[in-house]
């Protein structure tokens, strides 16, 4: 190698290294700005997704409370059938009409097609979460408490109870 050779190939050398340092140098910041790009992206897709679970959320509330006015009403229009299904039942035994058989037949299975279901009350414990006490009856042949007479009936729909039963219940004497 002559010597012109050996200087100039330090330089060629050093040149070459600045050129690669350069191009390492460009695709640092090249990445940094990818890397930059993708966690944006990565927040943008984050807040995208709190905004759709916050809309789902809403969805699922304005769905539940639809249903809730829905079964409100319809639990209204129900305890005005009731109305008239316990008259047919009054009427029937005060007039020994037993032509309102078959009526009063379909109007309890339109009542158990709705999850309608009577409270059995009496010769049972008094519950205030399903009977409401309208007498007290003075009675030793019965526990304290016992419902020995029903006097209007009461109704249970979807496991809430939509017409409490009015009972009378026993009460012990008491002996002076």
């Amino acid at each position: 190698m002559s010597e012109n050779e050996k200087d100039e190939n330090p330089l060629i050398e050093s040149q070459e290294n600045v050129e690669q340092n350069n191009v390492q140098f460009g695709a640092h910041e090249m990445g940094k700005q990818i890397q930059k790009e993708i966690d944006e992206v990565n927040d943008l897709l984050e807040k995208e997704k709190q905004k759709s679970l916050r809309l789902l959320a809403d969805y699922q509330n304005l769905e539940k409370q639809t249903i809730n006015r829905i079964n409100a009403r319809g639990d209204k229009i129900i305890l005005d059938f009731l109305t008239v299904y316990e008259d047919l039942i009054r009427a029937r035994t005060a007039l020994q009409l037993d032509g309102l058989d078959s009526i009063i037949k379909n109007m309890r299975s339109i009542l158990e097609r709705y999850e309608v279901k009577p409270i059995e009350a009496e010769g049972r414990k008094f519950d205030p979460k399903l009977h409401e006490v309208v007498q007290e009856i003075e009675d030793n042949n019965h526990e304290e408490g016992t419902i020995v007479k029903e006097i209007a009936k009461g109704y249970i729909i979807r496991d809430e109870v939509m017409k409490y039963s009015k009972v009378c219940v026993s009460k012990k004497l008491i002996k002076k």
